[in-house]
């Protein structure tokens, strides 16, 4: 028997073109079918015609199938028929204005300034282009979002730097000289010039010049330690005079030099009623800063001076006798010397803060406690209005019979924080009592983490808090690294019915699977 011959690549080629139809495609029955059916319908004796017939191949270009591209069709085409903007389903039944409101609402809550939401919205359909483009939504700008990747050099070189501050300076230049950009900068009312290292006097000059420096009422220079700098020996305080009068909030933290005391009087007679609220914090502060503050601005409601470096005595009963409607204090690592060092000048002092709502002053561990509590418990004595206060490191007075929880005549009190505070069992007591008579139906939020208040007075809280369950508006407790034990917790967790998130991370009395956060969806294991 002779071996079987192997086919060559012709004839296999052969037989593979053999076996397609008339139109390029496999023979199958169907398609067979198919044709004999659409062909002649006149019957032939000799049917094995039909079976016998073999269609040549027909080679076809399957470039030619490919429908042809529109090269003439630009990217950024234009709407020419304003009147039927709207081609998608769901925007048909919304007008322009409606757009507009909405995404109006996303640039001031959820993009902070940031002109990158904005160009991502303009990427969705033309619609949205066309709405995302209008001058309207520039009224909050992150001036940082528009100079991109020149702000991420960090280098030690000087060469390095220059050529990053040419780079900036440039940039800001063309962008001042847009046409399409100067019409949108008329419209900005929030300009947040925040982070920018290299940001000087001459460059803000030169920004404030090409906005409508008249409609800007907030302005931030945050983190910017260049400004001092200038080719003209400009100071940037008077910079801010000259353009921006009507401002109502101001942010000067983290500049680090001291503010020239002459050129920030300057800027406080130039803006005058108007400004609400003043962040001065991680500066050096000279001691008539507050004076000059209180003598112009009368309807000041702010005023964070955290993390200061203050020059000799800072006069803070100024801003109850000439700002009525201050509401607002934070000093946290602040030790302004003032002359309330004894409970008995506390008392005898007339000076209050009627109308104060919120407190931060942190406990300055170099400057002792003695004259800090004192200084807190004259600032809040009063305010019967206070619903935050945040006393992080909050230590106990020289003197054991100080209460400083019972002279605090707020009974609205939301936010209290007593983080890493040192409290003996009295202090701890003081706490219990204040929260019993004045705080337990309107307390939302207790962080007492790392303090080392006394178990017994943490049990005592708690039972408050379960008393008065129906009316008690605890939502969140941070319990961290305190003396808390399980069975208070479930009992906590149990009873009171607004609770939302607590906070057990490393309390050591707590069982093992317990010491993390727990949200409100897993309190149905505790209670039940």
């Amino acid at each position: 028997m002779s071996p079987k011959r192997k086919s060559s690549f012709t004839e296999k080629r052969v037989r593979k073109k053999k076996k397609k139809g008339l139109l390029g495609y496999t023979k199958k029955s169907n398609i067979l079918f198919f044709i004999k059916d659409i062909g002649d319908s006149s019957e032939t004796d000799d049917e094995s015609q039909d079976l016998d017939y073999e269609p040549d191949f027909i080679q076809r270009d399957h470039y030619t199938l490919k429908p042809k591209r529109n090269t003439n069709r630009s990217k950024n085409v234009g709407i020419k028929n304003q009147k039927n903007i709207f081609e998608c389903d769901w925007a048909n039944g919304l007008p322009y204005e409606i757009l507009l409101q909405i995404f109006s609402y996303h640039a001031l809550l959820n993009c902070n300034g940031d002109i990158k939401e904005l160009y991502m919205l303009k990427k969705v359909c033309k619609n949205w282009s066309y709405v995302a483009n209008d001058d309207k939504l520039w009224q909050n700008l992150k001036f940082s979002s528009l100079l991109g990747n020149e702000l991420n050099t960090y280098s030690a070189d000087k060469i390095t730097i220059q050529r990053s501050v040419n780079k900036i300076e440039t940039k800001i230049k063309n962008l001042c000289t847009n046409c399409d950009l100067k019409n949108k900068f008329n419209h900005i009312r929030v300009l947040d010039l925040s982070d920018i290292n290299f940001l000087n006097c001459d460059h803000l000059e030169l920004i404030l010049s090409n906005c409508n420096s008249k409609n800007i009422v907030d302005l931030s220079l945050a983190n910017c330690k260049k400004i001092n700098n200038s080719s003209s020996n400009k100071l940037f305080e008077n910079v801010i005079a000259d353009y921006c009068f009507n401002l109502k909030c101001l942010n000067l933290s983290g500049l680090v030099k001291q503010i020239n005391i002459s050129s920030i009087t300057n800027l406080f007679e130039k803006i005058n009623k108007n400004l609400i609220s003043l962040n001065l914090s991680m500066n050096s502060l000279p001691s008539n800063v507050i004076n000059a503050l209180t003598t112009y601005c009368e309807n000041l409601e702010m005023l964070d001076i955290s993390k200061c470096v203050l020059k000799g005595n800072v006069q803070l009963e100024l801003i109850s006798s000439n700002c009525q409607n201050f509401r607002c204090l934070k000093m946290c690592e602040t030790f302004p010397k003032t002359k309330f060092n004894t409970i008995t000048s506390v008392l005898a002092s007339d000076i209050s803060f009627p109308k104060l709502e919120s407190y931060s002053g942190s406990f300055y561990a170099n400057c002792g406690s003695n004259p800090m509590i004192m200084l807190t418990t004259k600032i809040c004595k009063d305010s019967e209005n206070l619903k935050f206060m945040d006393l992080r490191n909050y230590k106990t007075s020289l003197d054991k019979n100080f209460n400083f929880f019972s002279l605090i005549k707020t009974k609205k009190l939301e936010k209290l924080f007593l983080c890493h505070s040192n409290m003996t069992e009295i202090d701890s007591n003081f706490l219990y009592m204040g929260i019993k008579e004045k705080w337990t139906e309107s307390i939302v939020d207790l962080d007492l983490s790392w303090s080392t208040i006394d178990f017994s007075a943490l049990k005592k809280i708690f039972e408050c808090f379960t008393i008065h369950s129906e009316t008690c508006k605890l939502k969140k407790i941070n319990l961290t690294g305190t003396s808390v034990d399980t069975e208070m917790i479930k009992l906590l967790i149990k009873d009171v019915k607004s609770l939302e998130q607590v906070n057990l991370t490393s309390c050591r009395s707590i069982d093992r699977g317990m010491k993390r956060v727990i949200f409100k969806n897993e309190f149905k294991l505790f209670r039940d």
